[in-house]
């Protein structure tokens, strides 16, 4: 991988890294838990512009950094965390590679419902009911807005080129 790449990708992380510790102080409005998810813009330009690999390496970066930051490393809410971010990029990448019918908004949207959907799997094995999933529908809505407005900036950002240019420019 160029130097040019890698810089290029700490820079990204960085600020995903930030995005989400700055995103953890803003209380929750309306729906106790829900967040905007706006570390997810990084993600879906690394995964739109650089690369699979790449957005993977990264996400679980910024999970695990913002754990050991934050001091829930290994706690419920860092494994919710995690298992709603892998479960997330998973299907974003199975959407973005196989059915190309999907905008990065319908990508972005379907990963915000899986996120969630794997941080309640991770609520129900700790809590031993599965009646956790009563909230699926309230939250489901917020996560659909979330994730509409997670893409359409994702998607602004990538239009202006400003990764492409990078791209072109150290030729990677």
């Amino acid at each position: 991988m160029k130097v040019q790449k890698m810089a290029l990708l700490g820079v990204l992380t960085a600020g995903a890294i930030v995005i989400a510790i700055l995103e953890s102080f803003i209380p929750s409005v309306g729906i106790p838990g829900v967040k905007m998810g706006l570390a997810n813009i990084v993600i879906l330009i690394i995964l739109y512009e650089l690369g699979i690999i790449e957005a993977i390496i990264v996400n679980l970066l910024r999970v695990l950094v913002v754990g050991l930051v934050r001091g829930t490393f290994l706690s419920m809410g860092f494994l919710m965390s995690v298992t709603g971010a892998v479960m997330s990029l998973g299907i974003m990448i199975l959407f973005y590679l196989l059915i190309k019918k999907f905008s990065i908004i319908g990508v972005s949207v379907i990963g915000s419902l899986f996120h969630i959907t794997g941080q309640l799997l991770i609520a129900m094995l700790f809590l031993g009911t599965g009646y956790i999933f009563l909230y699926l529908p309230i939250i489901a809505i917020s996560a659909i807005i979330t994730g509409v407005f997670v893409g359409i900036v994702a998607q602004l950002i990538i239009k202006t080129g400003v990764i492409k240019k990078q791209r072109e420019k150290y030729d990677y």
